[in-house]
This record gives C-alpha cells, structure tokens and sequence, in this order.
C-alpha cells in the first residue's frame, strides 16, 4: 500500500473553488445547441430534397433502378422519424424543467 495516497479533502473538488467561465468562452468551444439542431434539420432537409429529386429522375426516365429511390426514399423517412423524436424529447425535457418547483 505504498503507492496509495491518504484519504482527505480534495484539493479544487468545491463549488466555489471551481473555475467559472463566462457567457462568451462557454460558447466557442463548440456550437451552440441551437446551431447543432438547425444543422440537423438543414441535413433532414436535404434528404428529403434527395428523394424528392430522385421522384422526379425516375417518373421522368432518367433513372430506371427503382432501388435507388427507394433507399433515398427511406433514408428521408427514417431522418424526419428521428428528428420528430429529438423534438418530442426536448419538448418533454423543457416540459419537466418548467414543472420543477424552485
């Protein structure tokens, strides 16, 4: 047991010891949870667009593999689905953060 260090308060370990960072560096480490959110209904958007788009190629001729609308198809479908159900999870999580009594 040589190695192991004695048991004791932790240096840093409290609240008001802990670096406190400011509106403006919190932010620029990362994008903001509403960037995040916009980039991925742009990216569902564009899915949909794809499919649309592929509709088109193949009622107008210009593609005959059936296959390939289907997937964009689906691969459209199945993104709308788990973006409805990131939506319905934070409206649920806004929901129980406003129910909290203070």
């Amino acid at each position: 047991m040589a190695g192991v260090p004695g048991i004791g308060p932790l240096q840093g370990s409290y609240p008001s010891e802990l670096p406190r960072l400011g509106a403006a560096e919190e932010t620029k480490d990362g994008p903001s949870f509403g960037d995040t959110l916009g980039g991925m209904i742009r990216n569902v958007d564009g899915m949909v667009q794809t499919a649309h788009d592929a509709t088109r190629r193949m009622l107008t001729g210009e593609i005959e593999d059936v296959h390939q609308v289907m997937v964009a198809m689906e691969e459209a479908q199945t993104s709308f689905h788990l973006m409805m159900e990131v939506r319905n999870k934070i409206v649920e999580a806004y929901r129980e953060v406003m129910r909290m009594q203070v």
